[in-house]
C-alpha cells in the first residue's frame, strides 16, 4: 500500500484550507513536482483578465439590452447617395443610441422593396412612397409600411445645366420647358455620340421607378423620334456621366432629383411641365398605358420604408422613424461636402450627429440621446481599443490623390479623350450597321463555315449554327449583333496590343519581369473600379465598355504568346541560326509558326474573356445581351434575364466551337 506524501493535506484535515488554487507543477528528477514561475504567473494574471474583459464588454452589454430587437436589424444597402447618407444616419442611431445590430443588403431598388415585403430587410431608409408600384402592391397587401418623412423638400424632375439656359451667352437661352427639346435648335445641342443624327436623353438606370417614367414622357412629349432613350445601367454610372459633363461644361439633359451631391455641387435647372394631376400620372406609370399626356411628378414623399411584422414587433422604433426629418437643401450640402472631402457616408453621418445636437434629441428619447452622446464623445476610441483595430495614425490612404488626378484628367484632358472615344465609336457603329445589313441566314453560314473549314467535321459546324438560331429564336438577334460588335473591336484591339507584347514577354528578361505583375493587376482588378473613371472621359455607351472589354480581354493572349514562343523546339532555332536566318526571320517563320497552337488558345481565351465582360460592361450603357440580362435582373423579370443570359451561354458555346476548331485543325495538318 502506498503511503501518502508528507505534505498532502488529507479533506477531513481541519487544517486544511478551505479554498486553494492549484498551482501547476514540474516534475523534477531530483527535487520532485514545483510549479514553474510562468505557469504560477499565468494562473495570477488570468483572473485579471477575465475581469477587465468584464469591465471593458460592460457597457456593450449594457446596451445591447436596451435594443427593442434582439435579432440584427437589416438596412437595404442603397446605392445612391443620399439613401447611403441616410442608411448609415439610422444605423449610427440605433448602434450607438439603442444599443442594436444593424447589417446592410446590397441590390437594386426592386429587389430590396421585395426583400422588405418578405421580411428578409426590416428598413429601407429612403423610399419614396407611392412611386414603386412593388411598394405598393406590398402596401396594400399590409406588408409593408412608409413612417414619417425623411427627407422634406425633395423633388424630381428633367434638368439641364444652369449656365445652359442663363447668362449672356447661354446656348439654349430660352429653353425653358420639357416640350421645347423638341426644337431642333435645342436637340442639336444634345446630340448623341452612337446615334449623331438623334440627341441623348439619359434616362436613370432599369428598374428605377423612374426609368418607367421617363420613357412614357418622352413618347407623351413626342421625343421619342428625336431622343435616345439611355438607360445608364447603374446610379454611379448616372452620376458619373452627369459629372463630367458638367466639369467640361457640356450640355446635356437628363433625370435628376434632389436630394442628391449633384443638386448640392451644381446649379441646376430643371425644365416645367403641366401640373401634377392624378389621372395623368396613373397613365405614366401604367407599363400598358396610352402615355397620350404628360404631367410633372408628383409632390416627393421620402419616407422610412418598414416591414409591417418589424414595425408591430419594435413600436419604440417605428416612433423614432417617425421623428427622423432632414430638409433637403441641408442634406444636399452634407452630401456635397461628403464628396468635396472624400468622407464615406457613415464618417459623413457621425459628423453631422456630432454637428446638430439639437436635432438629434428631438428624434431620440432622453435615455438613448444620452447614450448616443457618450458614444459620440467616446465610442470611436473605446470600440478601436476593444476590438484591436489597427492604429488610426497608422493609416495612409491614397483615395484623395487618385480621386484629385482622375478630376484634373477629366477637366483638363476631357476633350482629347471625347474625340478618341468619338472615333471608338463612330468605328464601331459602322460594324454595327455592316452586320445588320447582312441576312441572318449568311451570318450563320458564315461562322458555320469557318467551324467546318477548321474543325472537318459535321458536329461543329452544325451546333454554331443551332447556336446562332436559338439566339434568334429567342428574339434577340439584334442585342447579339450589338454584343457581337462589341466583341470584334475589342478583340481586334487586344490582338492587336497582346500579340506584340507577348512577344516581347517571351525575348525579353525585364520585359519577364514587369509585364505579369501588370497583367495580374488587369485581371484581378474588379472591372467597375476602372469603369466609372473611364465613363467620365469616354462616356457613356460602348467607348468604356471596349476599354473594359481590352483590359480584362488581353492578358490570356498575351500569356500563352509568350508561352508558346518560350517553349519553341531549340533544335529547330539552332538550325535555322545555322541556316543564317536572322532573329527577326527566326520569329516569323520558326518560332510563331510553332507557336501558333499556343496563340490560337490564347485567342481563344481572349474572346471568352470578352464575352465575360458583357454584362459587366452594360452597367455603363453598353447596349446588348448584358442589358438584357441587367434589365431583368432589377426589374425582378426572372424570365427576361434568363432568355439573355441563355443567348450569353449559346453565343460562348458558338465562338468557342469556331476558334477551337481553328486549334484542332492545326493538330490535325501537323499530325
Amino acid at each position: 500500500m502506498t503511503s501518502a506524501p508528507k505534505d498532502a493535506v488529507r479533506p477531513d484535515d481541519p487544517a486544511a484550507p478551505r479554498f486553494r488554487i492549484a498551482i501547476p507543477r514540474m516534475v523534477s528528477p531530483t527535487t520532485g513536482p514545483r510549479p514553474t514561475p510562468v505557469l504560477r504567473l499565468s494562473s495570477l494574471i488570468a483572473p485579471l483578465l477575465l475581469m477587465a474583459a468584464f469591465w471593458i464588454s460592460a457597457p456593450a452589454r449594457a446596451a445591447a439590452t436596451a435594443c427593442p430587437v434582439p435579432t440584427p436589424i437589416a438596412f437595404a444597402g442603397l446605392d445612391w447617395d443620399s439613401g447611403a447618407f441616410l442608411t448609415a444616419l439610422d444605423r449610427a442611431i440605433l448602434e450607438r443610441g439603442y444599443g442594436c445590430v444593424t447589417t446592410t443588403t446590397p441590390g437594386t431598388t426592386v429587389t430590396l422593396e421585395q426583400a422588405v415585403a418578405t421580411g428578409d430587410i426590416e428598413v429601407i431608409a429612403e423610399e419614396w412612397a407611392g412611386r414603386s408600384p412593388i411598394w405598393n402592391a406590398a402596401s396594400a397587401r399590409g406588408q409593408v409600411i412608409a413612417v414619417g418623412q425623411t427627407v422634406t423638400g425633395g423633388q424630381e424632375g428633367i434638368y439641364v445645366p444652369d449656365a445652359l439656359v442663363h447668362g449672356p451667352n447661354a446656348p439654349a437661352a430660352g429653353l425653358a420647358r420639357v416640350q421645347q427639346l423638341a426644337d431642333p435648335r435645342y436637340a442639336a445641342l444634345f446630340r448623341d455620340p452612337e446615334q449623331p443624327t438623334k440627341a441623348r436623353f439619359l434616362n436613370c438606370p432599369s428598374g428605377w421607378t423612374c426609368e418607367r417614367v421617363n420613357t412614357a414622357k418622352l413618347h407623351a412629349y413626342g421625343l421619342n423620334d428625336r431622343y435616345v432613350d439611355f438607360r445608364p445601367g447603374s446610379g454611379a454610372a448616372m452620376d458619373a456621366a452627369i459629372v463630367a459633363a458638367m466639369v467640361q461644361h457640356r450640355p446635356i439633359v437628363f433625370y435628376g432629383y434632389s436630394p442628391s451631391t449633384i443638386a448640392g455641387r451644381f446649379r441646376l435647372f430643371r425644365l416645367s411641365e403641366a401640373p401634377y394631376e392624378a389621372g395623368c400620372w396613373a397613365d405614366l406609370v401604367n407599363p400598358d398605358g396610352q402615355h397620350r399626356t404628360a404631367c410633372s411628378w408628383p409632390p416627393a414623399l421620402l419616407s422610412a420604408g418598414l416591414n409591417a411584422a418589424f414595425a408591430a414587433r419594435a413600436p419604440a422604433l417605428r416612433a423614432l422613424f417617425e421623428k427622423i426629418s432632414i430638409p433637403a437643401s441641408v442634406l444636399n450640402a452634407e452630401l456635397a461636402d461628403a464628396q468635396a472631402h472624400q468622407r464615406s457616408p457613415a464618417a459623413q453621418a457621425l459628423l453631422f450627429l456630432r454637428a446638430n445636437p439639437g436635432l438629434r434629441r428631438q428624434w431620440l428619447s432622453a435615455e438613448a440621446a444620452a447614450r448616443l452622446d457618450h458614444s459620440l464623445q467616446h465610442g470611436d476610441a473605446d470600440t478601436a481599443a476593444a476590438s484591436g483595430a489597427f492604429p488610426a495614425g497608422w493609416e495612409v490612404s491614397i483615395r484623395a490623390p487618385v480621386n484629385r488626378w482622375v478630376a484634373s484628367l477629366v477637366t483638363n484632358s476631357g476633350g482629347t479623350f471625347r474625340r478618341i472615344a468619338g472615333t471608338l465609336t463612330a468605328l464601331t457603329s459602322s460594324i454595327d450597321a455592316a452586320l445588320r445589313v447582312i441576312p441572318w441566314w449568311l451570318i450563320i453560314a458564315l461562322f458555320s463555315g469557318v467551324t467546318l473549314l477548321g474543325a472537318r467535321r459535321a458536329v461543329p459546324p452544325l451546333m454554331v449554327a443551332a447556336a446562332f438560331f436559338i439566339i434568334g429564336v429567342l428574339g434577340l438577334w439584334d442585342q447579339m449583333l450589338q454584343t457581337l460588335t462589341l466583341m470584334l473591336v475589342s478583340s481586334l484591339i487586344a490582338l492587336a496590343i497582346g500579340l506584340p507584347l507577348g512577344i516581347v514577354t517571351a525575348k525579353s528578361r525585364l520585359a519577364r519581369s514587369v509585364v505579369p505583375p501588370i497583367l495580374d493587376f488587369m485581371q484581378a482588378m474588379p472591372g467597375f473600379v476602372y469603369l466609372i473613371p473611364a465613363l467620365m472621359l469616354l462616356g457613356l455607351g460602348k467607348a468604356p465598355a471596349i476599354l473594359a472589354m481590352v483590359i480584362y480581354a488581353t492578358p490570356p493572349l498575351i500569356r500563352l504568346t509568350a508561352l508558346g514562343i518560350r517553349n519553341a523546339d531549340p533544335e529547330v532555332r539552332e538550325a535555322a541560326a545555322a541556316f543564317g536566318a536572322t532573329p527577326w526571320q527566326t520569329l516569323i517563320h520558326v518560332e510563331m509558326p510553332l507557336a501558333r497552337d499556343s496563340i490560337l488558345a490564347g485567342l481563344n481565351q481572349m474572346i471568352m474573356m470578352a464575352l465575360a465582360m458583357v454584362v459587366t460592361a452594360s452597367m455603363i450603357g453598353a447596349r446588348g445581351l448584358g442589358e438584357e440580362v441587367l434589365n431583368g435582373i432589377q426589374s425582378l423579370d426572372v424570365g427576361k434575364g434568363f432568355e439573355a443570359g441563355l443567348a450569353i451561354v449559346v453565343l460562348a458555346m458558338a465562338l468557342d466551337r469556331t476558334t477551337q476548331a481553328l486549334v484542332a485543325d492545326r493538330r490535325t495538318r501537323r499530325g
